[in-house]
């Protein structure tokens, strides 16, 4: 895939196309966990699907620290430093990651 959706395999075409509807003219997503978990699994073999999204990582971040969860195909990276050392602790978290009860 180059650099449209219209790009993909007729199969693959054919999913993405299953998360849109038209309204008026005009495509909107009808179902976007569908399409967003489609581009994290199809995204590495056709890159040009990340340009579809633009992620707000403050969004995230504030999300993370107020349910614990991070969604799928997120990587979050925190780092701590423990007080009176020189020792930085990195912690890398992979979603998706279910929101603390």
């Amino acid at each position: 895939m180059n650099e449209h959706p219209a790009d993909l395999p007729p199969e693959l075409g054919a999913q993405f196309l299953s998360f849109l509807r038209e309204v008026n003219g005009e495509f909107e997503v009808s179902d976007m966990q569908g399409l967003l978990l489609f581009v994290v699994e199809h995204g590495e073999q056709y890159p040009a699907l990340f340009n579809l999204f633009e992620i707000d990582m403050e969004f995230i971040v504030e999300h993370f620290k107020s349910t614990g969860e991070v969604p799928p195909g997120v990587k979050l990276i925190g780092t701590t430093i423990r007080d009176g050392t020189n020792i930085t602790e990195l912690k890398v978290l992979y979603g998706p990651i279910p929101p603390k009860s």
